[in-house]
């Protein structure tokens, strides 16, 4: 069996959702697939993505297609990649182009999957406007929530669920009063992850007691600011800021935690929650419509909370003082990663699903032309990084324009000297 993902490649990923796709991945060939990876290329000359360092030392085919600025074009260099290695199961992940050529393949008669990773509303105007179940596809949700939503808004019924699957640790993190260690894992954005709020969270716990201390791992914008407020509060040597750091780098933090910290507006299903509580590592969470209280159940495997930063730091003041109550939610945290969220058991749901995907195969290559893929009818969400160029920006018409102005300059002289 032949598969195809598609994804993008960049030196500062550190997406749940590449991490997620290496190990699916990995597991697939491990598994007797022959799999390749088409890349949209977002390094600079001499850069490699943590993602395509990973794929290559497992073996895995690496295609690179870099962006074009033109949708068309993107869609078309996908649609050649396909062409090429001529897959029997395309999975597209995260870039609006890989999904129109997954459409115009599916429906040529190559199966592919819709993976909808969160509630991010461009995950939302792809199902809309590239619905799977019209266009030869499968829609598949990370949490129940997710599929829940899209059966309100009228999407596929036949939607599957599958969430991430995380690997167990031999070792699980151990209570400790003195300190307390809490851990943050994440891009530093405000968009989504609300990177501010983790921030003031933190600082309210610490400064509520001399027991908790913070680490977060992750980069991004946010991350000066966010060190910033830290320095203004005074507390450089309790909330520290790692970076970003190698899958090994992070479970060493995890396994010397005893709780993570998670305040984003929107999710799915975090692997970064779920990578903390196979550790052991009890959540406090932000209660919002998502995958999240799938997994954390409110004083069982976690607690849940508002978006009122000091809230969110009594919970973590109360679980530094309450060693029988961590010590609850760290064993079952633990033990639903084991029954429901081992890597195995997902990743096994996944090879079952590209098996029947792999049975209606039929493609018809090579595969040329839209085949019914209006583009102008995408959502604007979807077309979002690719602006026309304006009239005036076109060298033609910016020469045609000067030559134009220069002959109405002429004209005028003449009339002023008649």
């Amino acid at each position: 069996m032949r598969i195809a993902f598609a994804h993008y490649s960049s030196a500062d990923d550190i997406s749940g959702v590449s991490s997620w796709l290496i190990q699916l991945a990995l597991y697939l060939k491990g598994e007797g697939c022959s799999v390749a990876m088409v890349l949209m290329d977002l390094c600079e000359p001499g850069d490699i993505s943590p993602l395509e360092l990973a794929l290559q030392n497992g073996g895995i085919e690496i295609f690179k297609s870099p962006p074009t600025g033109r949708l068309r074009q993107d869609v078309n260099a996908t649609l050649a990649f396909l062409n090429a290695w001529r897959p029997d199961v395309f999975l597209p992940q995260c870039k609006p182009h890989h999904y129109i050529a997954a459409a115009i393949a599916g429906r040529c008669g190559l199966p592919w999957g819709l993976t909808l990773h969160s509630d991010d509303p461009d995950y939302w105007a792809t199902a809309a406007s590239l619905p799977p179940l019209s266009n030869g596809g499968k829609t598949i949700c990370v949490s129940q929530h997710i599929q829940a939503r899209l059966a309100q808004q009228g999407g596929e019924s036949q939607a599957v669920v599958i969430p991430y699957g995380v690997s167990i640790p031999a070792t699980t993190t151990q209570f400790s009063a003195q300190p307390f260690h809490v851990v943050y894992s994440g891009r530093l954005w405000e968009h989504q992850k609300r990177a501010s709020l983790v921030v003031q969270s933190l600082i309210r716990a610490c400064q509520g007691t001399e027991a908790i201390s913070a680490t977060l791992i992750g980069d991004g914008y946010s991350r000066p600011a966010c060190e910033q407020q830290v320095r203004d509060a005074g507390l450089g040597e309790r909330i520290r800021f790692r970076g970003r750091l190698p899958f090994a780098g992070v479970q060493e933090i995890l396994l010397q935690s005893q709780a993570i910290l998670l305040m984003s507006d929107f999710e799915g299903l975090p692997v970064a929650l779920l990578e903390a509580m196979a550790a052991g590592v009890v959540p406090v969470v932000r209660s919002i419509p998502s995958g999240i209280p799938e997994v954390v159940r409110q004083g069982d495997t976690g607690l849940l909370v508002s978006d009122d930063p000091e809230q969110a730091a009594a919970a973590l003041r109360a679980l530094a003082e309450d060693p029988d109550l961590w010590q609850r939610c760290s064993t079952a945290s633990r033990q639903l990663m084991e029954e429901r969220f081992s890597s195995d058991h997902c990743h096994g749901q996944w090879l079952a699903l590209v098996r029947q995907l792999q049975a209606t195969s039929k493609p018809s290559f090579p595969i040329t032309g839209l085949h019914g893929v209006r583009l102008s009818k995408l959502s604007p969400l979807l077309k979002a990084g690719y602006r026309r160029p304006r009239p005036w920006e076109s060298l033609r018409l910016r020469q045609r324009f000067s030559t134009g102005l220069a002959k109405l300059k002429g004209m005028a002289k003449k009339q002023l000297k008649l």
